[in-house]
C-alpha cells in the first residue's frame, strides 16, 4: 500500500450505510410486554369475565402473530383491538343473548370482608353486562379506551350520528345501574411473552395446515362441479352441460325443489266435523254510513273477539295441533302458508340482522308439518350482490310461486343495493330486477299473481305512508318490466287474479288521476295493460289515514287505515269496520276467511257463516299469521319459547 492509496477510506463514508435485521420473534414478545395490559383491560371490560378476558387476549395475539409482517407496519396495537373487538362481537353473535339480572338493576350489597377494589371491579363489570350489545361497545371504546368518535364508527362500522346517540344512552343507563363508588382499574395483566409466542406458533401452523386441507378440499369442489354440476356459463357461449351433470342433478335431487312436488302426511290431532250450530258471532254494533261504493252495515270492536280452542268448544275455528318451535322463530306471515300447508321460510334469519358478516347463502325452507313435528325442504338459496352474501327480504307466495328481494345489509341508513327474485313452478330461480335497473330506489314490498308480478321501491328505507313506486313485470317467456305503473302506493297485496295496490290519486300522470291526492284508490292490476277499480274513496272517508295493508280474494277486499280495519264485499255492496287498538301490518285473505296481524304483535281471523262475521284472536304477543283455504296457521311467541298452531274454518 503506497502513501497515495493509505490516505484513502477503504469505504465511502457517504454512501456507508449499516443495516439491521430485526428479530421478527423478538419484537412480538416486546409487543406482548407492553400491548398485553391494554388489550385485557379492554377484553375485561368488554366480557365483564376474568378468565373469558384472558382466552379472548390469547386468541387475538394468536391471529395478529400471524399476520405479524402487516400489523407491524402500521400501528400493532391498533390493529390487534380491532382483531379483539371482531372476536368479541362474533362471540355475541354466538351467544345470542347476554344474561342480565331479572329486574335490570344491579345489585350491590357490602361485603365488608372483600377489597373496595374488588367490590367496584365487579360493580362495573356487571353494569356493563345490562347494557345492550351495541351500547357496551360504543361506552367502551369511546370513555374507557378514549377513541374519538369518529374511530368508533369506523371499528363498529357505524355512522357518526349513531355513536352519539347510543353513546348517551349507554351512559345514561350506566348512571342509573352504579352507585358513587370511583371506577377502578381491572385486574392487572400478568403473561409471558415467549409462552405467548409458542402458543402463537402452534396457532399459526395449526391454521396453515387447515388452510392447506380448505384448499385442496375447495379444489376438489370445483372440478366435481366443472365435471358433474353443469350447466355452466361459458363467455362467449353460454350454457354448457358437462358430462354426468344430469345423472348427479339426479341424483342429489338438484331439480324439481320447488313448492309443486311438496307433499304432507299431516293428520288433526282432533277431529273435526261441520255439525256444531253453536258457534258465537261477534256483536257488531249496526250502522249504515256510505263508504265510497259500499255500505259499512256494522262496527265490530275487536276487544270482543273470542279464543280459538278444539272442537268441543264450538268455535267456527278449532286448533288442530301445536308445534313448539323453541327459541327458532317461523314468520307465518301474509301469502307464506300455502299448498300442502307448507309454510315459506328464511332457516337462517338469526344473521339477518348483519347481512355484511353473511359467509354464504340465505336457505329458503318449505315448513311441513309431520308427525307432530316438522320437516323443511330447501326450496331455494340467496345469491351474492356485489361480492357480499345477502339474505331475503319482503317474502310473498302465490300458488307454486315465490318473490323476495336480496339485499346485502339493513343496518346502513339510506339505499342498499337488492335484487328481485322469484321461485317459480318448475323449482328455478329467477332474477326479476334490481337496483342498478332502478338507481338509487330502496327495496320495498312484492306481489304475485298468476300472470305478472308487482313490486314498490322508495327514495330511502326512511319513506313511510304513501311514498312509494309500484312497477310490474309479466311472467312467462315474455318477462317485459314496466316501471313507475303508479306512484304514491300505499300498499301492495298478492291475489290470483292480479296484483292488488292501494295508492292515493294523484299518481301516475294525465289521464290515471292527476288531481290533488284527495282520493284513496284500490286496484286490480290484471295485467301490463289492464287494470280494475276496486274501490275509490275520499280520504276523509279513512279519517284521513293512509292505508297500511290491503288484501283481497275472489271479490272481498280488506284495507287497513290507522286502528281500523276495512272488510267489504264486492258482490253484496256491504262491508264491516273492526276497530282496535293497534294498526294491522299484513293482511291475507282466502275465501271468506281474513287474518291479519297488528303492530303491536296481536292476530285475528274473521270468518263469516251465513253472513254473519265472527272474530278470533289467535295470538296475543308477537303474532304472525297466514291463511290457505280452510288452513289457518299463526305463530306465537310466548314464555321464551315460539309455537306455531295449525287451525282450520271447521265449516
Amino acid at each position: 500500500m503506497n502513501a497515495e492509496t493509505s490516505e484513502r477510506p477503504v469505504v465511502d463514508p457517504a454512501r456507508a450505510h449499516v443495516q439491521v435485521t430485526e428479530d421478527r420473534d423478538a419484537e412480538f414478545v416486546a409487543f406482548v410486554g407492553t400491548a398485553g395490559p391494554y388489550l385485557y383491560r379492554t377484553a375485561h371490560l368488554l366480557c365483564g369475565d376474568t378468565y373469558q378476558a384472558e382466552e379472548l387476549v390469547q386468541a387475538t395475539f394468536e391471529r395478529t402473530y400471524r399476520a405479524w409482517s402487516k400489523a407491524r407496519a402500521g400501528e400493532p396495537r391498533a390493529y390487534a383491538r380491532r382483531i379483539l373487538m371482531n372476536l368479541r362481537i362474533d362471540g355475541w353473535r354466538k351467544e345470542r343473548r347476554s344474561s342480565v339480572t331479572d329486574d335490570g338493576v344491579v345489585p350491590i350489597s357490602p361485603a365488608p370482608d372483600h377489597a373496595h377494589d374488588v367490590a367496584v371491579r365487579d360493580e362495573l363489570g356487571r353494569a356493563l353486562r345490562a347494557l345492550p350489545t351495541r351500547q357496551r361497545r360504543v361506552v367502551v371504546l369511546r370513555h374507557l379506551l378514549d377513541l374519538p368518535e369518529a374511530q368508533v364508527a369506523g371499528e363498529l362500522g357505524i355512522s357518526v350520528g349513531t355513536v352519539k346517540s347510543t353513546n348517551a344512552r349507554g351512559l345514561a343507563r350506566l348512571r342509573s345501574l352504579l352507585s358513587a363508588s370511583a371506577i377502578e382499574a381491572v385486574p392487572e395483566f400478568h403473561a409471558d411473552g415467549h409462552q405467548v409466542l409458542r402458543q402463537a406458533r402452534k396457532a399459526a401452523r395449526r391454521w396453515r395446515v387447515a388452510q392447506g386441507a380448505v384448499a385442496v378440499a375447495s379444489v376438489l369442489v370445483v372440478v366435481l362441479g366443472l365435471l358433474l354440476a353443469g350447466p355452466v356459463r361459458v363467455p362467449g357461449i353460454g350454457p354448457v352441460v358437462l358430462p354426468g351433470s344430469e345423472w348427479l342433478r339426479e341424483v342429489l335431487g338438484l331439480d324439481g325443489r320447488g313448492l309443486a312436488g311438496l307433499s304432507s302426511d299431516h293428520v288433526d290431532d282432533v277431529g273435526c266435523t261441520r255439525s256444531d250450530d253453536d258457534a258465537p258471532t261477534t256483536p257488531a254494533e249496526t250502522t249504515a254510513a256510505d263508504w265510497g261504493d259500499f255500505t259499512i252495515i256494522g262496527v265490530i270492536d275487536l276487544a270482543d273477539a273470542h279464543a280459538v280452542g278444539p272442537c268441543s268448544d264450538g268455535a267456527d275455528v278449532a286448533v288442530d295441533h301445536r308445534i313448539v318451535l323453541g327459541t327458532r322463530w317461523v314468520d307465518v306471515d301474509a301469502s307464506t302458508l300455502g299448498a300442502h300447508e307448507s309454510v315459506l321460510d328464511w332457516s337462517d334469519q338469526d344473521y339477518l340482522f348483519d347481512g355484511d358478516r353473511l359467509t354464504g347463502p340465505s336457505i329458503l325452507v318449505a315448513q311441513i308439518p309431520s308427525k307432530g313435528s316438522r320437516e323443511a325442504t330447501t326450496v331455494a338459496r340467496t345469491e351474492q350482490i356485489d361480492g357480499r352474501w345477502s339474505y331475503g327480504i319482503g317474502l310473498v307466495r302465490e300458488g307454486d310461486r315465490a318473490a323476495w328481494f336480496e339485499t346485502t345489509n339493513t343496518q346502513i341508513t339510506g339505499t342498499s343495493p337488492w335484487t328481485l327474485r322469484m321461485l317459480d313452478t318448475d323449482g328455478s330461480v329467477k332474477t326479476v330486477s334490481d337496483s342498478a335497473a332502478l338507481k338509487v330506489a330502496e327495496a320495498g314490498a312484492v306481489a304475485l299473481s298468476d300472470d305478472m308480478i308487482g313490486w314498490t321501491t322508495a327514495l330511502t328505507s326512511q319513506s313511510t305512508g304513501c311514498t312509494k313506486a309500484l312497477h310490474t313485470a309479466a311472467l312467462g317467456d315474455s318477462g317485459s318490466s314496466r316501471p313507475n305503473v303508479r306512484e304514491r302506493v300505499c300498499a301492495l297485496a298478492s291475489s290470483p287474479g292480479g296484483v292488488v295496490v292501494a295508492y292515493q290519486e294523484g299518481s301516475g300522470g294525465p289521464g290515471i288521476g292527476a288531481g290533488d291526492g284527495g282520493l284513496t284508490v284500490v286496484e286490480l292490476v290484471l295485467s301490463q295493460a289492464d287494470t280494475t277499480t276496486l274501490l275509490s274513496l275520499r280520504n276523509d272517508d279513512l279519517e284521513d289515514e293512509p292505508v297500511s295493508a290491503v288484501g283481497y280474494d275472489d271479490g272481498r277486499l280488506v284495507l287497513a287505515a290507522g286502528d281500523v280495519l276495512y272488510v267489504v264485499d264486492a258482490r253484496t255492496g256491504t262491508g264491516y269496520q273492526l276497530r282496535g287498538e293497534s294498526p294491522a301490518a299484513a293482511i291475507d285473505v282466502s275465501g271468506e276467511t281474513v287474518v291479519w296481524s297488528t303492530a303491536d304483535g296481536a292476530a285475528y281471523a274473521l270468518v263469516s257463516r251465513d253472513g254473519a262475521p265472527s272474530v278470533f284472536q289467535l295470538s296475543r304477543a308477537q303474532g304472525t299469521v297466514g291463511v290457505h283455504g280452510d288452513r289457518i296457521v299463526w305463530t306465537a311467541f310466548h314464555d321464551n319459547a315460539a309455537t306455531m298452531t295449525y287451525g282450520r274454518v271447521r265449516w
